[in-house]
Parts: C-alpha cells; sequence; structure tokens
C-alpha cells in the first residue's frame, strides 16, 4: 500500500511540475520584449550610399607641417580647425620597425636595416614601404588579420585542414582585389576539396542565422546580432532586417559528397568531405538597405548587392579597418558599429579613401600604402593621444564634430599576439623553422590553450570581440621563463651571431650594436654598450650571447610599436 501511495503521489508531481511548465512557456511566448526606452526616437536612419564624386582635398598649409599625400590635407585641415600642433615626424629607425611591424608582422632584421640606411634619405621610407608589400610575410600578416574577421579556424568538419586559410593567404598573395575574393567567400559551392573558399560557409555548417551576424558583422561593419530575437535595442535595427539578410542563406545546404582517410598518429580515421548546393528557390533574402539584385534572392545575390560601389558599407568598412590596424583607432569607433547613429569622426575622409578604395580595383596594398607613406603615420609616438570631444555646433548638427582621434600623434601600440612572436623568431633567426618553434602563419588556429599565442591574447575564433591590448602576469612570467623564449634564444648554426662572425669576423662591440639593431630597431646608448660588453666579454661563451638576447626580449620596449 506504501509503494501505490509513493507512486499516485509521483505521478501528481510531475503533471503539476508540467502545468507549471507549459503556463510559463505559454506565457513567454505571448510575452514582447520592449525596448521602446532604449531605442532610439524619431524615423529610422541609413548611411548615405558611397557617392561617385570624390569630397574636394582641403588645400592647407599648417606652419612648416606640408602634407605628404592627400591623407594629410583632411588630417591636417582638422587639426588647424581644432587648434592643436601635430607632432614632428619620427626618425627613421622607428619608420623602419613601425612600418615593418604593421605590414609584414615582425621587426627588421639587422641586414633589412643595412639595406634600408644604404638608400637615399629622401626616397627611404618610401622605397621601405614597397620593399615590405613585396614580402610574402605581407600575406602571412594579413591572413592572420583577415583570419579573425571571417573566423577561419584549421578543422571545418567537411573540409580539409586549413582550407579558409589557404584561400586567404593565396588572396592577398596574389593580391587580388578584395571584392572578387569576398565574393567567392559568400558564393562557394562545389565539393570542399576542390574549392577552399566553401569553408567559410561550412564553418558554420551553413546555418543561416550564424552567417547573417558573421558576414554583415565583418564585410559591413553592422551589430546585427542584437536584432535575432527582437528588434535592436539601442540602434534602429529590426527583427525584420535580421531575417531578411538571413534568407540570402536559406537556399545553401552542405551534403556529404565522399569519404577519405586521414591518419591521424597511429590511427587511420575516414574523414567526410562536403559538397555545397545551392537551392535559389528557397532563398527569400532581402537585402538590409532595401537594394535590389537582378540575380535572385540568394547568395549570388548578396555578394552582389555587398560589394556593389555605392553600398553605404562595404568600401567604407574596409578602409576604416586598415586605419585602424596602422593607426590605433578608426574614423568609425567601434570599427563594427556603423551607425547613422555613430558617425565618423572624419567623414569626408573615410569617403575619399573608401572612393579610392574602389577606383584602384579594391587594391589592398594600395590603401596601405597610402596610409604608411602620409605624414600623419610617420608621425612620433605619444603614450597618450587626447581624445576629441564632441562639441555642439551652432546649428545643432553635431555630426562633423563627432568623437575620435584627431590623429596629431601616433598613439604607442603594444604588439599583438603574432607580432611578438614571430620578431622573436625572426630576431633569432627562425622564422621559417618546420618544428615547434614555428611563425603563427604555420600554426593552426586557434591554438591550444597553453600555447605562447594564446597566453598573449590570441582571437579565439569564435567571435569578433577586439583583442587585450594590455599585458598580464602570466605573459611577463612567459617571456622570462617560458620553453618558447628560451629555445628560440639558443644559439644555433643560422643565427644570426653565427651568419655576422662567419661572414664579417666582427667584434664583440659590434655583435652588440648588431644585436640592438637586430631586437630594437636602434643602436645601444653609450651605458648600454659599455654594460653588454662587460657582460659577454670576449665574447667566447655562448649562454652570455643568450642571456643578451633574453634581456632584450624582456624589455618593454621590445613589445611596443613606437
Amino acid at each position: 500500500m506504501p509503494k501505490r501511495c509513493n507512486g499516485y503521489r509521483t505521478i501528481k508531481v510531475t503533471l503539476m511540475a508540467f502545468i507549471v511548465v507549459t503556463m510559463a512557456r505559454a506565457n513567454a511566448q505571448d510575452r514582447v520584449l520592449d525596448f521602446s526606452y532604449s531605442r532610439p526616437l524619431g524615423n529610422p536612419q541609413m548611411l548615405q550610399p558611397l557617392s561617385h564624386e570624390r569630397p574636394t582635398v582641403p588645400q592647407i598649409r599648417f606652419g612648416n607641417f606640408q602634407p605628404f599625400n592627400e591623407i594629410d590635407n583632411f588630417i591636417l585641415a582638422r587639426i588647424k580647425e581644432e587648434k592643436v600642433k601635430p607632432a614632428k615626424l619620427c626618425d627613421d629607425w622607428d619608420f623602419a620597425r613601425r612600418a615593418s611591424l604593421d605590414l609584414v608582422g615582425i621587426i627588421p632584421t639587422a641586414t633589412d636595416l643595412e639595406r634600408y640606411f644604404k638608400w637615399n634619405e629622401k626616397e627611404r621610407r618610401s622605397k621601405w614601404v614597397d620593399f615590405l608589400l613585396r614580402q610574402p610575410q605581407y600575406a602571412d600578416h594579413w591572413t592572420i588579420f583577415w583570419g579573425d574577421l571571417l573566423r577561419e579556424r584549421d578543422r571545418v568538419r567537411g573540409a580539409p585542414n586549413g582550407a579558409l586559410k589557404r584561400f586567404i593567404h593565396r588572396s592577398l598573395l596574389e593580391n587580388r582585389p578584395y571584392d572578387q575574393w569576398v565574393q567567392e567567400l559568400i558564393t562557394a559551392q562545389g565539393p570542399a576539396d576542390e574549392n577552399d573558399a566553401t569553408a567559410y560557409i561550412l564553418r558554420d555548417r551553413g546555418d543561416p542565422d550564424v552567417l547573417t551576424v558573421s558576414v554583415t558583422q565583418s564585410l559591413l561593419g553592422i551589430q546585427l546580432k542584437c536584432a535575432q530575437c527582437h528588434d535592436h535595442p539601442t540602434d534602429w535595427w529590426t527583427q525584420n532586417q535580421f531575417q531578411g539578410m538571413s534568407g540570402f542563406w536559406r537556399g545553401s545546404r552542405p551534403r556529404p559528397y565522399r569519404t577519405e582517410e586521414v591518419r591521424v598518429g597511429d590511427r587511420v580515421i575516414p574523414m567526410p568531405i562536403f559538397r555545397l548546393e545551392d537551392r535559389e528557390r528557397r532563398a527569400d533574402g532581402i537585402f538590409i538597405t532595401g537594394a535590389v539584385s537582378e540575380l535572385g534572392r540568394g547568395r549570388k545575390a548578396l555578394a552582389d548587392l555587398i560589394t556593389r560601389r555605392d553600398d553605404p558599407f562595404f568600401a567604407r568598412v574596409a578602409v576604416n579597418r586598415l586605419w585602424n590596424k596602422l593607426m590605433g583607432a578608426g574614423f568609425v569607433m567601434p570599427v563594427d558599429n556603423f551607425s547613422a547613429l555613430n558617425p565618423p569622426s572624419h567623414p569626408e575622409l573615410l569617403d575619399w579613401l573608401a572612393l579610392e578604395f574602389v577606383d584602384h580595383n579594391y587594391d589592398l596594398r594600395h590603401i596601405l600604402r597610402l596610409i604608411a607613406t602620409s605624414r600623419t603615420y610617420q608621425q612620433m609616438s605619444a603614450r597618450r593621444v587626447p581624445k576629441l570631444v564632441r562639441k555642439a555646433s551652432d546649428t545643432g548638427d553635431d555630426s562633423a564634430r563627432a568623437p575620435g582621434a584627431l590623429f596629431e600623434f601616433m598613439p604607442l601600440r603594444r604588439m599583438n599576439a603574432e607580432q611578438i612572436q614571430d620578431s622573436i623568431l625572426a630576431a633569432t633567426g627562425r622564422y621559417r623553422s618546420q618544428n615547434w618553434l614555428r611563425a603563427s602563419i604555420l600554426k593552426p588556429y586557434p591554438p591550444p590553450p597553453r600555447d605562447f599565442l594564446t597566453v598573449f591574447g590570441v582571437s579565439d575564433r569564435e567571435t569578433l570581440l577586439p583583442r587585450p591590448t594590455t599585458g598580464s602576469v602570466q605573459q611577463s612570467l612567459t617571456l622570462m621563463n617560458g620553453d618558447f623564449v628560451s629555445a628560440a634564444i639558443r644559439i644555433h648554426p643560422d643565427h644570426p651571431l653565427v651568419y655576422w662572425d662567419r661572414q664579417s669576423s666582427l667584434t664583440s662591440a659590434q655583435l652588440v650594436d648588431a644585436l640592438f639593431a637586430q631586437f630594437l630597431t636602434r643602436l645601444p646608448t653609450i651605458k648600454e654598450r659599455q654594460w653588454a660588453l662587460s657582460y659577454v666579454g670576449l665574447g667566447q661563451n655562448e649562454w652570455a650571447w643568450e642571456d643578451l638576447q633574453w634581456a632584450l626580449i624582456n624589455t618593454r620596449e621590445f613589445q611596443y610599436i613606437r
């Protein structure tokens, strides 16, 4: 009898719980989230399409500071308007280091600097930029940049390992037009082992909502994720607009194509290869600006609409990301929050650069060269750069005085994870090593939890959150005591010290000077040279040279882009 009572009691409790959960779900479905208190007032506003006419370049001269190219005209005009004095030019050593880290992701070697200083002083910096943009390390460095934005992962189910990385790297190495390879990513079809671009879609298993968030944020600079379940709480984007953008992907389906055997350790396991199929009749996309494509409402139409010349976002977002990467701040900040509610600090320059980008066939290297050869980029750096504060104008329209940077100084920036690691490898002659001391481009992403790159804040390739710009205790300990630095500084047959001694039979003092140039991109002071020579002595002990490299790596100066 007691067992029977317990059974009835259990059934009764279960039934009551079911009723409570059912009612809660019903109430949740009936409840509509109300963001009327935080959404912007008035009629929705959109960014204006990119004009075919360029903004007029200001004819400006500010004291003795003359522009190097059109970028400086816009920047100096704004600086003069704000009555701020721009910084002086940095010296040749700082420029060599800054441009090398920004364009190819590693510090210049002493051999590179020897070539650099042999060039005519007036042409030196422009020749240096051209030299860097021709190096294979340019593609290595920027593959990681675009890999972060496209959330590239080495292992994607249904695609060969590293497929998307190969696609990005090849596109950069061949300097293919940016709009062209973006179109290929969005419209990729066929077997994954025949088309590396398919890995971009397979990475999210063809999920329309995830791909919508990814594409709008990385390529259009729009934070549309908050409009997935309801209207955006702080912008004009609506849930209907999100669903319209998601509709472009609904005709795409990844299907198993074949299976190939892959060896993992001592085992051979089957790995599926997928193919992407497109069924246009299922797609029902509506573009966020309301523009319509003759190519239908599927992925081809989406690629066409995104990369159109007059699209309000595509070209502007691309040049804003490049400017932010080299200058430490974009015209629009955050860089993925393009909106009429978040105007640029320099709207005319942003549009001028976007049109320059379009008119030069979406050439990424052309924009990078233009920025790096500007006077604005070549200014001295400052530890703290003041921000431009929004000011109210007499007409009540303060869009022309949006907050942001004035770019009267270059900010002192900390190297990212790959720049620190790869610079250590370049300085110690190990950049092309194939063992565990290998360059970032040769590593699978995301790296393991204890990897050097992970410790220094590499992207997890899941979200598009900005990387940390401050150091940590763990990073300091890794540089001081970690296996990576300890192994990298060991003298080996291809080490620069061995090469210099073999080629030129340099004295200890000359080797010290060369090491300072190799690691810090400058010559030592008199006191630094005396200290180093007193430690290495006659230079016969390898451990002394290894300790000197360790000391240079652990300076704050080594870890910053000045």
